[in-house]
């Protein structure tokens, strides 16, 4: 395989806990340069000092001058400020989401070949959390219907200017083609590598530090946007299992949730502390309305947790019922009844914690990168020499 020059772009700078976008972008890049290619990613500089490296990737931040009062007036801003940094002479341009359609891309015989990396169709995700929202009016229903009219322009400019787009599950594959028609040999399946698990000490250690007594049965949930990942329906379920089980706590990583009635609301928090969330609790629950490939869970999977998500979480090749608990319903007391058994019985948790972690274990950043090869191989051949 010869070495690549490639540029990514990124939401965030590497470390940054709060996009798990962006971190899959980094693990991915830092995959691709221990193949040996020369990569670099580029993200909105949010001016906190960064090292010139990571992990073998070079860190290129963009400044976000020229922003403007307008729908998507960053991710505008952090396009054509992109543009003027991008390396000319790269073999690949790997973007992201709706930051593309801001994009100047390179023109000629010679340009790089320009791919679009799905995390999430993005006008999608629009029309499923915004109806959702508590009216208030014309002014809101306007405001709705320009940021929509935006988000498809430039979403839909970057997927089809892409020669490739890699998608993470066939869920997601099926949501391309119905917002963003286009031959099916322009669209590949390479789902997300899943970080390996964190050496954080034993359960009984994780819960001393996370201040959870030994003994109380513990569930976790795991996501940045509570709505769209299905918190309010987890507390709801938790709030009925706990009348049966009064000592059990709720850990809440990501999102804002207020603490009390066993609920313990961690916020935002590193690599460390989420490890030691994960080896501390019981059961991980997941009720998600939308997600492009669900990376938290099957992340809760490699821990050997085990694992309840909704029937909107894309699983492809679970073994079984018996690897993670699929959820059929939107309803509560449909996760309460899955969580309440598996709070009950040791031996079912044990069984479904060991099939979930094997099922878990196949999917890597290095075979992602792999995968990664194995699409864009083949075009940058079609290139004519330099």
């Amino acid at each position: 395989m010869p070495s690549w020059k490639i540029d990514f772009f990124a939401t965030a700078p590497p470390g940054d806990p709060t996009s798990g976008l962006s971190r899959a972008v980094w693990e991915l890049s830092a995959s691709l340069s221990a193949r040996g290619h020369r990569v670099r990613v580029l993200y909105p500089d949010d001016h906190r000092p960064q090292a010139r490296e990571h992990r073998g990737v070079a860190v290129v931040p963009v400044p976000l001058t020229g922003t403007r009062r307008r729908p998507f007036g960053r991710d505008i801003a952090f396009g054509r400020n992109a543009s003027r940094a991008l390396d000319r002479s790269a073999d690949l341009l790997i973007a992201n989401d709706e930051k593309a359609g801001a994009l100047e891309l390179p023109t000629g015989a010679r340009a790089p070949v320009f791919g679009y990396f799905v995390h999430d169709i993005a006008l999608h995700t629009f029309d499923t959390l915004r109806p959702l929202e508590e009216r208030r009016g014309l002014r809101q229903t306007l405001g709705n219907w320009v940021d929509r009219r935006t988000l498809v322009r430039l979403e839909g400019k970057g997927i089809r200017a892409a020669a490739a787009v890699v998608v993470a599950s066939a869920y997601n594959r099926e949501l391309l083609q119905r917002y963003y028609p286009m031959p099916a040999e322009r669209v590949h399946l390479v789902p997300h590598g899943v970080p390996d698990p964190l050496d954080v000490g034993t359960r009984e250690e994780c819960r001393t530090s996370l201040n959870v007594p030994v003994d109380v049965p513990t569930v976790a949930f795991i996501g940045r946007t509570p709505d769209r990942q299905g918190l309010p329906v987890a507390l709801e379920a938790f709030k009925r299992v706990r009348v049966f089980f009064p000592g059990a706590r709720f850990l809440v990583v990501g999102s804002p949730v207020r603490s009390g009635t066993g609920v313990m609301g961690l916020g935002v928090v590193d690599e460390e502390t989420k490890a030691k969330v994960l080896r501390a609790a019981d059961v991980f629950i997941f009720p998600a309305k939308y997600e492009g490939f669900g990376l938290a869970p099957r992340e809760a999977m490699r821990y050997g947790l085990a694992t309840i998500v909704s029937r909107h979480v894309p699983m492809e090749g679970l073994p079984d019922q018996e690897a993670c608990r699929v959820v059929a319903s939107d309803d509560p007391g449909e996760f309460a009844s899955d969580l309440a058994e598996l709070l009950a019985d040791p031996a079912l948790r044990r069984e479904i914690g060991t099939r979930g972690r094997e099922y878990a274990d196949r999917f890597s950043y290095a075979r992602m990168a792999e995968r990664f090869e194995e699409v864009f191989g083949p075009l940058l051949e079609r290139r004519p020499a330099g």
